[in-house]
């Protein structure tokens, strides 16, 4: 049987959830920044990118271009109650979904098309009319169609916004020998910059390539790869879809500051911030790890170390000790420090790892517990550590591909 696949894609999420919320902000160019005090736009509204202002650009230059554009901090809370919500509403049109990232989703109606939607565009408008529906009439989509992910992905990047546009068989050529790289997933920057210089601009011109020059310059895996995108056929990197890891492998948290940071009691209290919130999330998920990684970094230069244990470890405490006492602490601080990271990795299933004999960890465990829960019913960091006192804690943010999507059930 040949599939049917919707791609789901929120037109311009970011800013179009805070218009649904404020009504004064509809029809304004809008700049989405990460906070209040940060000066680079992370997304831009329907308006903004009509007025040529494209993500990623900087508040002051914006201004030159576009004096009413309108700064608004981003609210990661509200975004990823808006992609919970959106899951919902999608098994309502199949039991088989998949969110791709907070505003992406996948949904395969091969199994219930038949009986269910009379033709293919009832599904997708039916998806755009129950979206309208939960999230607000101000919420639009495109929604492409096709046999599998990479087409019905490109085909919603092409469609007009809030349109629908489906790649069959009839129009797969034309279409991949017009798209541009920017709409093929799996094809980044650095890709398209080797492809331009092969004196290819579209996919349907790899097929045309010398598949020696194609392997010298991609290597076998990518010169591969590529030929399945010249010809409409799904990459790796979505089939990959099909084949979610049991759990997570890693959970880690970065953040750039402000300003650069001098002072070590500051630099403590972000590593403990961070830190608290790797925890955490391993805790939710059930998962103990063992390799420890620290980064920091000023604008040009950057230092890291990690660490192998030889057991694993799920509390702050631990955390801590081994990532800022052992690890950073052990480095002689040669720069001011403006962005940090910190990880946990080899995660494993709590249950499944060896308990030690001796030692505190009962304790632990029944102190994470409490505090987990009240965390749980009122949000992480209500209860905080003496270092966090009277400070400006650090929230947790949802990444625009959810790298955590394990971690928020998604």
């Amino acid at each position: 049987m040949t599939k049917t696949i919707l791609h789901v894609d929120i037109n311009s999420y970011f800013a179009t959830v805070l218009q649904q919320e404020n009504p004064h902000l509809r029809g304004k160019p809008i700049g989405v920044i990460k906070a209040e005090g940060r000066t680079c736009l992370i997304a831009v509204s329907k308006e903004a990118k009509l007025r040529g202002i494209q993500t990623g650009s900087r508040l002051h230059e914006v201004m030159k271009l576009c004096p009413e554009i309108v700064a608004v901090p981003a609210s990661f809370e509200r975004y990823l109650d808006a992609t919970q919500r959106l899951k919902k509403v999608f098994t309502q049109i199949s039991p088989d979904v998949f969110i791709y990232s907070l505003d992406e989703a996948f949904i395969d109606i091969t199994d219930c098309q038949k009986y269910l939607y009379p033709t293919i565009l009832t599904a997708a408008e039916k998806v755009q009319a129950l979206i309208k529906a939960e999230l607000g009439e101000w919420i639009t989509c495109n929604v492409g169609i096709s046999h599998n992910r990479l087409l019905s992905k490109m085909a919603s990047e092409i469609a007009p916004k809030g349109g629908v546009l489906r790649i069959d068989d009839t129009n797969k050529d034309a279409i991949l020998a017009e798209v541009s790289f920017k709409d093929v997933c799996g094809v980044g920057y650095r890709l398209e910059k080797k492809l331009a210089a092969l004196g290819i601009q579209h996919p349907y011109e790899i097929r045309l390539a010398d598949p020696d020059e194609l392997r010298r310059v991609f290597g076998p895996f990518w010169s591969q790869e590529l030929l399945k995108i010249a010809y409409g056929e799904e990459s790796h990197l979505l089939h990959q879809v099909d084949h979610p890891p049991e759990h997570m492998k890693s959970v880690s948290r970065s953040i750039t500051g402000y300003h650069l940071y001098d002072d070590e009691a500051a630099i403590k209290r972000i590593l403990y911030n961070l830190i608290e919130e790797v925890t955490y999330k391993v805790r939710r998920m059930e998962l103990a790890g063992r390799y420890v990684w620290l980064s920091v970094s000023d604008h040009d230069r950057s230092w890291s170390a990690h660490r192998t244990l030889s057991h694993h470890i799920r509390h702050t405490s631990e955390l801590f000790e081994v990532a800022y006492q052992q690890l950073y602490l052990g480095w002689q601080r040669q720069f001011k420090v403006i962005r940090f990271a910190v990880g946990l990795g080899l995660l494993s299933r709590e249950r499944q790892v060896p308990r030690p004999l001796f030692g505190r960890q009962d304790k632990l465990d029944k102190v994470a517990r409490a505090m987990d829960s009240i965390s749980n019913d009122y949000g992480l960091f209500t209860l905080r550590s003496g270092l966090l006192l009277n400070q400006e804690v650090i929230r947790p943010e949802v990444t625009g591909f959810l790298g955590d999507r394990q971690y928020y059930g998604l």
